[in-house]
């Protein structure tokens, strides 16, 4: 019976030693730290899309309030890293290259903001990085960075041919691009092509983001040997990535003589021949090129207050501005 008491004595001893160095042992372990990762390693948006937002995620919730902070590359260009009154591609409107997760919480948000151009261009990308946290907490995955390409958006291109040079004859021409609210007076210039070429063509771009009513099209003789310069004005539709079969394009077809040269340097001085209306979110109801009689030169139409103008922020597009000041 003694021997029974001293077994029984002797197992709930050793119990009690496992328990305890076991709870011992767990007092000890290091807790393991939530991950961090983009939500997302790659994503594709047009340059129309607007703002979107590119998400950080910890698998689990955050033990205290966490700073991240990132990097940004790629062929597109931020607002910061272009400068003053430089080009660029997007603009990070959130916080600039840092990012927070709240204590509890297990996302972060990086909004950026896209930007449309009258350029045609081929694909660029936006890559964002992270680069450090302010926790030792947290733990970096390898999914530590995301590509964004961005592709072109939906548009109009507008080509401006004429006669390729000869022995005796060459013409250089010029295509601007005005907006109003009607087509019978302009707000100012959005864009245009003006290569300092005799060999074309000059194409033009026009976004499908843009909200102005009315669109005039100004095709100058800036300077050349024909007498008889004959040229045509393509209208192409540019949608998901391609462009219009060659049989659904306008073509549309004039002729200027050597008094419609006009060897502006205000671009002021050129006068709308050619217009065409945005209805219901599309282009349309493009008019015969009217032939000036006295010249491509100045006129009540194509004298405007101010050469330059901008589309609102809430249309993506203030970074639309006259990509040439003079003829180049």
């Amino acid at each position: 019976m003694r021997k029974c008491r001293i077994l029984l004595i002797s197992i709930v001893s050793l119990s009690l030693f496992i328990l305890l160095m076991s709870s011992c042992k767990k007092s000890h372990e290091t807790p393991v730290k939530p991950k961090l990762s983009f939500s997302e390693a790659t994503k594709t948006v047009k340059e129309s899309d607007g703002t979107i937002d590119i998400t950080m995620t910890l698998d689990k919730p955050s033990p205290e309030a966490v700073s991240i902070t990132y990097e940004l590359s790629g062929t597109a260009v931020d607002k910061v890293t272009a400068g003053t009154n430089a080009a660029y591609d997007y603009e990070i409107t959130s916080s600039y290259l840092e990012t927070k997760i709240k204590k509890g919480e297990t996302i972060g948000t990086i909004s950026v903001k896209l930007y449309s151009d009258f350029n045609l261009e081929d694909n660029e990308d936006i890559q964002i990085a992270i680069k450090n946290t302010d926790s030792q907490n947290i733990e970096i995955t390898r999914d530590d960075n995301i590509k964004i390409t961005v592709t072109q958006e939906d548009g109009l291109i507008v080509l401006l041919e004429w006669p390729a040079p000869t022995v005796d004859s060459l013409a250089d021409m010029d295509i601007l691009l005005r907006a109003g609210q009607n087509t019978a007076t302009w707000d100012g210039i959005l864009s245009g092509s003006a290569k300092g070429s005799f060999t074309g063509p000059e194409p033009i771009f026009i976004p499908k983001v843009l909200d102005f009513p009315a669109y005039g099209l100004s095709y100058t003789y800036y300077d050349g040997t024909f007498h008889k310069l004959d040229f045509t004005a393509t209208f192409v539709d540019f949608a998901n990535g391609a462009v219009e079969p060659e049989a659904q394009q306008q073509v549309f077809n004039a002729t200027y003589t050597a008094a419609n040269k006009n060897k502006w340097t205000d671009a002021n001085t050129t006068v709308v021949v050619q217009t065409f209306e945005k209805v219901s979110g599309a282009f349309t109801a493009p008019s015969a090129i009217a032939v000036p009689s006295s010249g491509s030169r100045i006129g009540s139409q194509g004298h405007l207050s101010s050469t330059i103008i901008k589309q609102s922020e809430s249309a993506a597009t203030s970074n639309l501005i006259l990509p040439f000041l003079k003829r180049r």
